[in-house]
């Protein structure tokens, strides 16, 4: 047993009569065969079985595996015997079609898959021989394959780096500073003053007034007497009666008649005592008369007596259907073609600066046709001079030339194209001038 331990298993591949792979395989390893990648031995057949295990280690051994009917032998220092006398012989075991028999390491033998057929056999492990090593010459110092550079810029960091940790490690800190230490202005700063109370609303103070008041006048009433608060009284209601009658249709009112002692109102309901119903006091009406007071503002006006007239009687003249119409905007549209623009840099290529400008031709459209609105007759040119910058975006946006005699227009396109951003990134600031033709539609 110690003896097969010692030795691994050695395999020949034969397909065609030609050995096509040969291995030693490392101890105690599982042998499989098949067109499976991970199979110990593929075989890049299409009738192949996708894994068969060939070699099977158990216990101690090694077992060799086959189906029931395969070809093959195993020889050893007793002889030569084939795998199906080994099945008769009851030295293969079985289960199922598969056989196993187990071998040991002075036997050697050959097993047919398919068109596969397997040599194998116990050799002693090949010794490990040293491992490669490079001479003297070819190896080369360490620091004669290093940057000198890089060496110099490491050691110097290391230099100002300790350094400076040497220094700051030998300087003293600041000693704590008490509070009767610190100076007068540096106390204020720490220990502010303290804030002084905000002042008093305004409301409060009037809302204070007024009860203050309304207590004094509670005061006053308890102090006077019943027949003080019945005078005041009276006094009041008489100077609101006299305020009351020279305002407004009172005064008319209130005033003579011409040549009578009563009031307007007696001209009205005409002379005469006590009346029974409205149409006798009405009967000797003969006219409205203005009262005469001085202050009511001169004599009678008008003569002779009112009559009536009828809705009928007030109908007017002319007329007819009015009819109301609908505000309507006349639409104005035009049309603008860019022509070739300058380009001072072999940067910028002509065909791609057109499509940019062309895909926003919209916007310098629109601009145009608001002008158009004012004066439907306005056509012209203007060439719009504008820089690329290394950005991609565009700066210096000016007016080069203006025949259209709209500067609101050329404007507008200005503020419209400083917000572009083109997709050129030149290697320079690229100065362009880029004609526009205004034609209106219609």
């Amino acid at each position: 047993m110690a003896a097969q331990q010692d030795k691994v298993l050695r395999i020949g591949v034969i397909q065609a009569g030609k050995i096509v792979e040969e291995r030693v395989l490392p101890a105690r390893q599982a042998v499989t065969l098949g067109t499976g990648a991970k199979n110990t031995i593929v075989v890049p057949l299409a009738n192949a079985p996708e894994s068969v295990v060939v070699f099977a280690f158990q216990g101690d051994r090694y077992v060799l595996q086959f189906e029931q009917g395969a070809e093959g032998k195993v020889q050893g220092p007793k002889g030569s015997t084939d795998l199906a006398a080994l099945v008769s012989q009851g030295v293969a075991k079985q289960s199922g079609k598969l056989c196993s028999v187990a071998v040991t390491a002075e036997q050697r033998g050959k097993l047919v898959v398919g068109e596969i057929t397997l040599l194998w056999q116990f050799v002693s492990p090949p010794a490990g021989g040293p491992k490669p090593a490079l001479p003297k010459e070819a190896k080369g110092a360490h620091f004669k394959s290093m940057d000198r550079l890089f060496i110099g810029v490491l050691v110097v960091s290391f230099a100002l780096h300790s350094g400076a940790y040497i220094a700051l490690a030998n300087t003293e800190l600041p000693k704590e500073v008490t509070l009767e230490e610190i100076p007068d202005r540096y106390a204020k700063v720490l220990i502010p003053d303290r804030m002084p109370k905000p002042p008093e609303k305004k409301e409060e103070k009037k809302a204070e007034v007024a009860t203050q008041q309304k207590a004094d006048r509670a005061e006053e009433k308890k102090s006077e007497s019943p027949e003080q608060v019945a005078q005041k009284k009276a006094a009041r209601a008489a100077a609101v009666a006299k305020a009351v009658q020279s305002k407004g249709l009172l005064k008319v009112l209130g005033a003579l008649g011409p040549g009578t002692g009563s009031g307007a109102v007696a001209d009205v309901f005409g002379t005469g005592g006590g009346m029974g119903d409205v149409a006798s006091a009405l009967s000797g009406a003969g006219g409205v008369a203005v009262a005469t007071d001085p202050g009511a503002g001169g004599g009678r006006k008008g003569g002779g007596e009112g009559g009536t007239a009828s809705i009928g009687d007030l109908a007017t003249t002319g007329g007819g259907k009015v009819g109301l119409g609908t505000k309507t905007e006349v639409k104005v549209s035009g049309s603008v073609a860019a022509e070739e623009a300058e380009v001072d840099s072999s940067d910028i290529d002509q065909g791609k600066l057109g499509a940019f400008v062309r895909a926003r031709m919209g916007l310098i459209k629109a601009c145009y046709e608001n002008a158009l609105k004012r004066n439907p007759s306005l056509k012209g040119k203007i060439s719009i001079r504008f820089t690329i910058l290394e950005t991609g975006a565009l700066s210096e946006v000016s007016t080069a030339q203006n025949s259209l005699g709209a500067p609101e227009v050329a404007a507008c396109i200005m503020n419209t194209m400083r917000s572009w951003r083109t997709q050129f990134r030149p290697s320079g600031p690229v100065t362009v001038e880029y004609p526009f033709v205004f034609q209106p539609v219609n």
